[in-house]
């Protein structure tokens, strides 16, 4: 069977072999706070190896809450929003004043924040889970993912397959098959998409290796050394590469014509 040629974003989405799983899925009326640890005690906690990631996501179908990072500032996550959180960072979710934080273990063992509620309008209907990233440590996109990735799930026009992928899974999480092969797959695809989305963003394309991915040019000789890493790449072979033409009558501008 012949392969399709990859883009570099798919090849990198392919070299982390994403897998998922939700880990809560409750409403709390406010107020409400609970404590996320950082990757490695997320990573202690779920039993896996030092060579995955653990991506923590927090995916918000009704109400919305407050992240905080220490050091950082707040970050509003509303309705119908995606957060996920590749920089692995201890933060703390709260909707409303007053309330204590409870360890994200307590919770999971029962021992939530208040006792689980859907009423009231304040209600919060949270889904926490994890991505776990089995990468090479030379992937390209984690390294450039911002600390808390964000991003609207149903916007049809911005990105129609993470709206429908966000429908499918909230379909699954009513009838009570998250564990199901379905729901498995899908939360791969939701990761993939949501990370697509972000790519789209005004903030994903102001610097780095997503601003790369804008331009035909340069996103064109990412692939071709994603294609062919061992080749040894010069500067001149790439650029012959991507934008066959002749250089040799150009003058680069001085310093002062900058």
């Amino acid at each position: 069977m012949l392969k399709g040629r990859l883009e570099p974003l798919d090849d990198a989405l392919e070299d982390l072999r994403i897998s998922g799983s939700v880990l809560l899925h409750e409403a709390y009326a406010a107020p409400w706070a609970i404590a996320i640890p950082d990757e490695s005690r997320l990573r202690e906690m779920l039993g896996v190896d030092s060579d995955t990631r653990v991506l923590l996501f927090h995916f918000i179908r009704h109400g919305g809450f407050d992240m905080r990072i220490d050091g950082c500032d707040a970050v509003s996550i509303e309705a119908a929003e995606v957060a996920i959180c590749p920089g692995g960072a201890a933060h703390t979710m709260s909707r409303g004043r007053g309330a204590t934080a409870t360890p994200i273990e307590a919770v999971l063992r029962g021992d939530g924040p208040v006792a689980p509620s859907g009423e009231g309008a304040d209600a919060t209907e949270l889904v926490c889970g994890v991505f776990l990233a089995r990468a090479a440590p030379l992937n390209p996109m984690l390294g450039a993912l911002p600390s808390v990735v964000k991003v609207a799930t149903g916007d049809a026009s911005f990105s129609p397959m993470l709206a429908g992928v966000a429908w499918m899974l909230a379909h699954e999480l009513d009838r009570g098959a998250l564990g199901s092969f379905a729901s498995a797959r899908l939360l791969e695809m939701f990761c993939a998409e949501a990370i697509r989305a972000y790519q789209r963003t005004e903030g994903a394309q102001r610097t780095g290796w997503f601003r790369g991915l804008s331009d035909p040019r340069v996103s064109e000789a990412i692939r071709r050394v994603h294609e062919a890493p061992s080749k040894d790449w010069t500067v001149e072979a790439l650029a012959s590469t991507v934008a066959p033409v002749s250089y040799t009558h150009l003058t680069l501008p001085t310093n002062r014509e900058v």
